[in-house]
């Protein structure tokens, strides 16, 4: 991923209506990329209520 791109991970969804509900997240390590910068991330947790 370059700076100008993002991830969006949906964790939770209570809609049932096929759609998907969950989704899984993970890291690994690269090989070859121990000189390379480190990496930041923000995470941000959200609650959107809709009527």
């Amino acid at each position: 991923m370059t700076r100008d791109e993002a991830v969006l991970i949906k964790c939770f969804d209570s809609a049932q209506d096929g759609r998907a509900r969950f989704s899984l997240h993970s890291a690994f390590e690269l090989p070859g990329s121990e000189q390379a910068a480190p990496r930041e991330s923000i995470e941000v947790r959200a609650f959107a209520l809709f009527d």
